[in-house]
């Protein structure tokens, strides 16, 4: 037992006393800053995305361009009018102009024209899309005699409240920030265990690769078995990944309590304390599946490149949920996302995003948690196995289907 604690012990310190663990520690919370509090800011402040630049207008009609000025000018953004569609463009090139709008006699026969340097400022360019509709509406509806009132009737739009229903009956609104909130939610708590699993598994499988190279792995293994180097590299990381988890949870207890009533800002329903220990327990779950799956993959590989192919399963079974974020978004109770959410190589991260979206059954989360603990039982053992057969093997480079027949060696 001492021998397995000196070795968490060193993989502890070597990762902790790294410069790089003490910035991505407190580069967390100002992600986790940035993903939840960024967003309310802005819906809660839209001013903030509107441009501080001109907005130049070119047209031969004066109606046209004193209706457009009045209503740029009532949302804070100034226009201006020019008669050189050719130096406006460069204008709005050399970032002069927030946009160029070109509106063209034969209007609304003809197409208007937005120009800008990026095509991104989808905000300003639906604000005067939605200022054209406004007069081409009302020059139809004079061209065909209608009056306003009749035109108001035909424009209106009946209203459509999306209600969601929870068990005991009970009714909540819900809106496109609600979505935006959970989306945001959700990518953040991925990103994180998605950055810290590979980070923290890639750090296990080099360690091993590097002392195999080195041969200090042989003065190692005469005081200490395979099965305990193993453990203990994967135990001291898990320490180390646990303190980082910790500083983001009390982040987010700090974001909940006291950053986001002090900036007024409302948090997504999704940044709660009961998520942040789901975040949690997937995150210890997955590091000690695919820790398991690193150290062996870094045992028998001879070099650092070497263990990046071996290692290509894992990457992708990580990779698959994060692809796949939209469509688990959308639609959390789908077949093919309750499978994912039992598969154990994807099962902490889609299991998770359920959780986020929608709450599922106690027992789809604790069949879930049962196959991955049992998966991470099964994962040690086998990795083991390959771990105690990989380590001393020097001047082959195995291939997949090699190393997984070692299992089979007694």
């Amino acid at each position: 037992m001492r021998k397995l604690q000196a070795v968490i012990i060193k993989e502890l310190k070597a990762v902790t006393a790294n410069k790089t663990f003490v910035i991505t520690t407190l580069l967390g919370p100002f992600l986790i800053l940035a993903i939840t509090v960024l967003p309310g800011l802005l819906t809660s402040n839209p001013d903030m995305n509107k441009p501080n630049k001109p907005v130049a207008i070119y047209t031969s009609m004066n109606d046209i361009y004193e209706r457009i000025a009045r209503a740029l000018d009532s949302q804070a953004i100034p226009p201006l009018r020019t008669t050189d569609l050719s130096a406006g463009k460069e204008k709005v090139l050399s970032e002069q102009y927030a946009g160029l709008l070109e509106i063209p006699e034969a209007w609304p026969q003809e197409e208007a024209r937005f120009y800008s340097s990026t095509g991104m400022e989808a905000i300003l360019y639906s604000m005067i899309n939605e200022m054209l509709n406004s007069i081409a509406v009302e020059w139809h509806s004079k061209e065909l005699g209608l009056t306003p009132e009749t035109v108001n009737v035909l424009l209106s739009k009946p209203e459509l409240r999306v209600v969601k229903l929870s068990k005991d009956m009970k009714e909540e609104t819900k809106t496109s920030d609600d979505y935006l909130g959970i989306l945001f939610t959700v990518l953040s708590f991925v990103m994180m265990i998605y950055m810290t699993v590979l980070l923290y598994g890639q750090l296990i499988g080099r360690s091993v690769v590097q002392e195999k190279t080195s041969k200090t792995v042989e003065i190692m293994l005469s005081s200490l078995s395979p099965r305990e180097l193993m453990f203990g590299k994967i135990l001291g990381l898990g320490i180390a990944g646990l303190i980082q988890y910790g500083v983001w949870f009390g982040m987010g207890i700090a974001l909940i309590t006291f950053i986001g009533p002090a900036l007024n800002v409302q948090m997504p329903q999704a940044i709660s304390v009961n998520n942040f220990v789901w975040l949690i327990v997937f995150f210890i779950l997955a590091f000690f599946l695919y820790g398991a799956g690193y150290a062996a993959m870094g045992a028998a590989a001879e070099d650092e490149h070497h263990l990046g192919q071996l290692a290509l399963p894992l990457i992708i079974f990580l990779i698959i949920p994060m692809v796949m974020i939209s469509p688990m978004i959308l639609n959390p109770n789908s077949p093919f996302v309750v499978i994912l959410s039992y598969f154990p190589m994807t099962a902490p991260i889609v299991m998770l995003v359920r959780i986020l979206v929608h709450m599922p059954p106690l027992w789809e989360i604790a069949l879930s948690l049962g196959i991955i603990i049992s998966s991470v039982i099964g994962a040690g053992f086998l990795g083991a196995k390959i771990f105690r057969v990989g380590i001393l093997m020097y001047g082959k480079r195995p291939k997949l289907t090699e190393v997984l027949h070692w299992i089979r060696i007694k």
